[in-house]
């Protein structure tokens, strides 16, 4: 038997348990659910501006829907090029990287050699590959890539006629709900929450867009400066990845040391493409985000992290993508409910 305050407990974890299996098998229908609101979130001022202007919300809609998926494409045809042949390359690019690493090594299986008592046993050289008139044997990562794209675009079709139908019935299905709620004070906090949770995403994606814009571009110029080729590609890398919370810095770095190796020679230069893009990122995230979000989004480090970890291992990428805005939104609820006051207290700084 459990005691009285042990039952509760355990009924709540079982809750969570199970709510996190449900969203984990359940992703493909729930990803592009939850990337639709975000963008709804960001893309209803617009339509909002336009209905000021006495054009419907349908036709509101479509213009700033068609608007945006314009700029994307624009967007993706223009660096199709680049980011093709920058693609392409990364398989040569990680094999000579590998080699100058086991280069470095070297010297300290030697030493660890001498201190075991044993020789040091200089690994085989890898044959080269094997050129035969049919083309090479493994395709290209581009070619990989590509092989995906199928899911990525019907999952892109999703979102796009999600996000239009939410932003053309406006909150007609949040008017619907609310009307279910007993008392006024319900409706007034539910209103409450969905002005605050709009307005708090909105900002949020409005921001760290600009944020990585200003971020993209000096990366970029830092880029240029040294050396590093395509310079523009490591502008449009970073303000996609800073879009993920902490691994999309990993990322950057590791791709900045794998292009380095490849480039330059000493490991002093390896290095200082990784180490100017630190620098960077650390002056904005101690000087410029704490000013540009100022009190709109005040999250406690810690607990930010952990959703990112949680949302990445139920959704993947889109996840570590949402887990901010989800985060924030709970923040919302948490200060909205008394019964949810904990998870306020927990998400707040």
């Amino acid at each position: 038997m459990l005691s009285g305050q042990a039952a509760p407990f355990t009924t709540k974890l079982i809750a969570v348990v199970l709510s996190a299996t449900a969203l984990a098998l359940g992703r493909e229908f729930f990803i592009p659910i939850a990337l639709a609101l975000c963008f709804q979130a960001l893309l209803t001022p617009l339509v909002r501006g336009l209905g000021r202007l006495r054009i419907p919300a349908p036709a509101g809609a479509a213009i700033v829907v068609l608007g945006a998926l314009a700029v994307l494409v624009v967007g993706g045809w223009a660096l199709s090029g680049p980011a093709s042949e920058w693609v392409n390359q990364a398989p040569s690019n990680i094999a000579i990287a590998r080699r100058k690493l086991r280069e470095i090594g070297r010297p300290l299986d030697r030493l660890t050699a001498a201190a075991e008592g044993t020789p040091a046993v200089n690994p085989p050289a890898a044959p080269p590959p094997v050129q035969t008139g049919a083309g090479p044997a493994v395709p290209s990562l581009f070619a990989q890539l590509l092989g995906r794209a199928t899911t990525v675009v019907t999952g892109l079709l999703e979102v796009i006629v999600l996000v239009y139908l939410m932003l053309a019935a406006g909150n007609m299905l949040f008017r619907k709900m609310v009307k279910l709620l007993p008392a006024p004070d319900d409706l007034r906090t539910a209103t409450d929450i969905l002005n605050r949770t709009e307005s708090i995403v909105a900002n949020y994606l409005t921001v760290t867009a600009l944020i990585n814009v200003g971020q993209g571009i000096a990366v970029g110029l830092a880029m240029w400066a040294i050396g590093m080729p395509d310079p523009f590609i490591w502008g449009v890398v970073t303000f996609v990845l800073e879009f993920i919370p902490y691994l999309g810095g990993v990322i950057i770095v590791g791709l900045l040391l794998i292009d380095g190796f490849s480039v330059f020679s000493g490991l002093g230069q390896v290095l200082l493409g990784p180490a100017i893009y630190l620098v960077i990122s650390t002056i904005q995230n101690n000087v410029v985000s704490p000013y540009a979000y100022g009190n709109r989004l005040k999250l406690n480090p810690l607990a930010v992290m952990i959703f990112v970890l949680f949302w990445w291992f139920i959704w993947g990428i889109p996840g570590v993508f949402l887990a901010i805005p989800i985060a924030a939104t709970l923040k919302v609820l948490g200060d909205q409910l008394p019964n949810l006051k904990p998870l306020g207290e927990l998400l707040g700084e």
